[in-house]
């Protein structure tokens, strides 16, 4: 097995600090060769002993060993394969849609399997019962958070989406214990979203955490989570499994909303759909 096959399934029990330097070599696979321990370690939130633990735990001599199997995996994949490990560049492109519509399909499958029993019920009970909802992400996750915050203003709830760091640094600031923070993150490990999510918390507002990690940092801060099963390579960032499944929670939240609302919410949504008839007539 190679080694961002093992990352994905070690051959032993990572500790959480093995978990942390596994998240990071995934997502910088390409710089990890070039990087010096001390550099590595401190990217990565992680000591310099963990580091060389970690290459031995994964069968190699020495990190130097380690990084040099790593470059050469990571520059043979670059050669021959695209988006993921399992596309080659000389398949056609039916066999291609064939994959990855086997791998989202999965990615929703796992998904639902991984959702606690009145879980969804829950976080939409701590939704209806506040006075302001926020949506927060960066990148990909806050393109996913400010479309899911539209949707729930439409059915009449007090809903803003933010992809602005010093918008969400304000938002929590001034946050109450009247107020649900939601958070999509992919990693759980975004700076700027964590230390949103502490500063709301610290000031009462509830937290709920939509992510692929449930013992990341922000899962560690959330009062809940609603965990989804889709990964990234190093060449599929924002890939489409990650932002279905996304989609997919959010949306199961929101019609969980939209049932407990009943009638309130249908009306609400034929007037913000009537307003818009009434504008284009203008």
């Amino acid at each position: 097995m190679n080694i961002l096959e093992q990352l994905e399934d070690p051959g032993f029990r990572p500790s959480k600090s093995d978990r942390m330097l596994m998240q990071y070599i995934r997502a910088n696979a390409q710089q990890v060769p070039h990087l010096s321990i001390a550099r590595m370690a401190e990217a990565a939130g992680v000591g310099e002993s963990t580091i060389t633990r970690f290459a031995k735990k994964m069968g190699f001599v020495s990190l130097q060993a380690f990084k040099v199997a790593l470059a050469e995996e990571v520059t043979q994949r670059s050669n021959r394969y695209i988006i993921n490990n399992s596309i080659n560049r000389e398949e056609s492109a039916l066999v291609t849609g064939r994959k990855l519509l086997d791998t989202n399909i999965g990615a929703l499958e796992k998904t639902l399997q991984l959702l606690p029993e009145h879980r969804v019920e829950q976080c939409a009970d701590l939704i209806m019962k506040s006075r302001r909802l926020r949506f927060v992400g960066l990148g990909n996750s806050g393109f996913i958070a400010r479309d899911a915050a539209y949707r729930f203003y439409r059915i009449g709830l007090d809903s803003i989406g933010m992809d602005n760091s010093h918008e969400m640094f304000i938002m929590a600031a001034l946050a109450t214990k009247e107020d649900v923070i939601l958070a999509v993150s992919q990693s759980g490990r975004s700076r700027e979203v964590l230390e949103t999510l502490q500063a709301g918390k610290a000031n009462g507002a509830v937290v709920i955490l939509i992510t692929a990690d449930p013992e990341s940092p922000m899962a560690e801060v959330a009062d809940t989570c609603l965990v989804y099963d889709a990964k990234e390579s190093l060449l599929e960032t924002g890939s489409i499994a990650v932002k279905m499944a996304q989609f997919f929670v959010l949306d199961l939240l929101y019609t969980q909303v939209v049932k407990a609302m009943g009638d309130t919410a249908i009306e609400n949504k034929r007037k913000t759909a009537q307003a818009f008839r009434m504008t284009e007539q203008l």
